[in-house]
């Protein structure tokens, strides 16, 4: 048993060590005696020097290791000579010295740690004194019916999400939150969408098919939520990814309503239905297909009930890996996926298979691999499209077919694997929530920045669905903060809410929506202000379809001493031209207090005069008070009434 093992890993891997340093810490041996123990054919050794050492030797060393390497029952001596913080490694049978970025001379330490009490080595940190906070982190896994399984609680990647182990443990997690979560509970006033997918049992005479189990059922149609008793129903969250080869038409109605084959649905959309029927349920909600795209009245109508759609299905499939309708995500590479996160050296990759001993005499097997940290990257096409941010907030429950696993998240839990994953899931990006007790004293700005941030960095097809794309989650905080939002503008704080500026990334503004909305530009990354205000200058009068009406000082650039210094600092929406640049003015809103990491600024927004009184907004000036002495100049026009569009 572990032959291949140096004397201080068969040392370190027995049972009745492990028991010693589980919690604490195993010395191992020096760097040099470390790489002598790789090229002899030590896996765990190898392990640490791919994990931990790699990176802090020279590329010519690294080579000549490599080209050293000996079979298992020939030793290679590296002598150390030398202190300091880059030190030579010398090989008797060459003559040669090669070079370190450490001192070889270096003690490793492996740190054992233990998720729970019956667990003994759950993850490894593997230490190299002198490195100050480098570590190389790892997890120990292995089977579940393994004799090691009493050792760590980790267990394998379950990249088959359609596995009956992996569904049963989704529909467990499911009806533990029905049964438990008082903040996933249905709301009261729900309303139900119009139209839902029936994917059960449906007797369909033309092509012939007697009433079979779901799971073999070769059709689906769409019903009229008003025949049924609707109580139960699966929601899908994907990516359109262009035109969609099905969708619902007023001429195409009565066909969806008589029969659709599965087999002819995009691939996104069968593996929905399939989820669906694996999952216990008989209803489906697909926008496409439950929405009548050529009517605009039922598409407004829909869109407006968004929030109570996704907020009360049973659960809300997220499909994360595909970037289009017609992909599909169940047949995902998940497991190149995993291995893509945790490298590959010397074309294999890295882990190491430790053979232990228990007390009964059985031989288990723990894997051990670099710590997998699930980051949820924005790069993931389900967080590209804008749509998609309220599909992932506004659910209770979510499945996330993700690339690595299926992930389990509602309003009480953080997103989890269906078994206990050697993953780390606990570091990733977890959607905001808006309905859990979790945001109940959340600060009301903090989350809509949050929001706006995320929102304007993802894509909407059609320019003129922007407005509507954040609809859902505005009605629901409207609601919860008894406050109204228009144009992504709320009222009780309407002043701060208007000094939001383009931070970055190239943007378009569209007729859809007021010059003074971020919801008028379609690309670039918007923050909105979250600086409170010391002073508030201006006055807001009102609202009136896309004009917005103040009483504010006006500052046109000759009234400025340094105009030239303060256009250089303003933010602009667009790219001004230079024809533009002596025609901006600045409409003066207000200061901002001064906090611990920032000074007190002037806020103004920079404006073009169309017509006597009628401005269009070009950015945002922020003048740092201490600098420019800032308000007293600002202060010096008499307020005007103006109005902006």
């Amino acid at each position: 048993m572990n032959q291949g093992l140096c004397e201080p890993c068969r040392g370190l891997f027995n049972l009745e060590q492990l028991r010693n340093v589980s919690g604490g810490c195993y010395r191992h041996s020096q760097v040099k005696t470390i790489i002598g123990s790789f090229l002899d054919g030590c896996p765990f050794c190898e392990f640490v020097y791919h994990v931990m050492l790699y990176d802090h030797v020279e590329s010519s060393l690294h080579e000549r290791i490599m080209q050293m390497k000996k079979p298992r029952n020939r030793s290679l001596l590296l002598e150390y000579e030398g202190d300091g913080d880059s030190d030579d490694c010398y090989n008797s049978e060459t003559g040669e010295y090669m070079r370190f970025k450490m001192n070889g001379g270096c003690w490793v330490v492996v740190h054992v740690q233990s998720k729970t009490e019956k667990s003994l080595v759950d993850g490894l940190e593997i230490e190299v004194e002198g490195l100050y906070g480098n570590w190389g982190l790892c997890r120990a896994y292995t089977a579940q019916d393994d004799p090691c399984s009493e050792l760590t609680s980790f267990r394998p990647f379950e990249t088959d999400v359609t596995s009956p182990t992996v569904i049963a443990a989704a529909r467990q997690l499911i009806a533990s939150c029905q049964d438990s979560h008082l903040d996933c509970h249905d709301k009261v006033d729900a309303q139900p969408p119009s139209r839902i997918i029936d994917v059960g049992k449906i007797k369909v005479n033309e092509v012939g098919v007697g009433e079979v189990d779901a799971g073999k059922w070769p059709c689906v149609k769409l019903r009229n939520t008003r025949d049924l008793e609707l109580k139960d129903y699966v929601a899908l969250s994907y990516c359109w990814g262009g035109e969609q080869p099905m969708k619902l038409l007023s001429t195409n109605r009565a066909k969806y309503e008589d029969c659709v084959l599965l087999a002819e649905l995009p691939k996104t959309l069968q593996d929905a239905v399939e989820c669906t029927r694996a999952l216990g349920y008989r209803y489906l909600w697909v926008d496409a297909l439950c929405i009548m795209q050529d009517v605009q009245s039922e598409k407004l109508k829909e869109i407006g009930n968004m929030a109570s759609i996704y907020r009360n299905a049973a659960v809300t499939i997220i499909a994360a890996v595909a970037r289009s309708v017609n992909e599909g995500y169940l047949n995902y590479d998940r497991l190149s996926s995993i291995q893509s996160k945790f490298g590959f050296k010397e074309s294999k990759p890295i882990n190491c298979h430790i053979e232990v001993e228990l007390n009964n005499g059985q031989i288990g097997t723990l894997v051990i691999i670099p710590e997998i940290v699930w980051d949820d990257p924005k790069t993931m096409p389900i967080n590209e499209r804008g749509w998609c941010l309220q599909e992932s907030v506004l659910p209770r429950r979510l499945l996330y077919y993700g690339p690595e696993e299926l992930l389990f998240r509602c309003h009480t839990i953080d997103c989890q694997p269906m078994t206990p994953s050697v993953i780390d899931y606990t570091k990733g990006i977890n959607p905001p929530r808006i309905l859990s007790h979790q945001q109940r004293g959340s600060n009301p700005k903090s989350l809509w920045h949050d929001f706006v941030l995320d929102f304007s960095e993802r894509k909407v097809s059609v320019p003129a669905d922007r407005t509507y794309a954040i609809t859902g989650i505005i009605e629901e905080l409207q609601w919860r903060w008894d406050d109204e939002c228009i144009w992504g503008i709320w009222k009780s704080r309407l002043l701060e809410d208007l000094c939001w500026k383009r931070r970055e990334g190239t943007s378009v503004r569209t007729q859809h929506a007021p010059c003074w909305s971020w919801m008028s530009f379609n690309g670039g990354i918007v923050e909105v202000n979250h600086r409170p205000f010391e002073h508030v200058d201006a006055i807001f009068h009102g609202i009136a379809g896309k004009e917005l009406h103040l009483t504010c000082r006006v500052m046109t650039n000759i009234m400025i001493k340094f105009h030239k210094r303060y256009f250089e600092r303003c933010q602009a929406d667009v790219e001004i031209t230079e024809a533009d640049t002596n025609e901006i003015n600045y409409l003066y809103i207000g200061s901002t207090k001064q906090e611990e990491w920032s000074d007190s600024v002037d806020i103004a927004i920079a404006a073009i005069e169309l017509e006597k009184g009628v401005f269009r907004r070009e950015g945002l000036l922020q003048i740092g008070i201490p600098e420019y002495g800032g308000t007293a100049e600002f202060m010096e026009p008499e307020p005007t009434k103006i109005t902006l569009i």
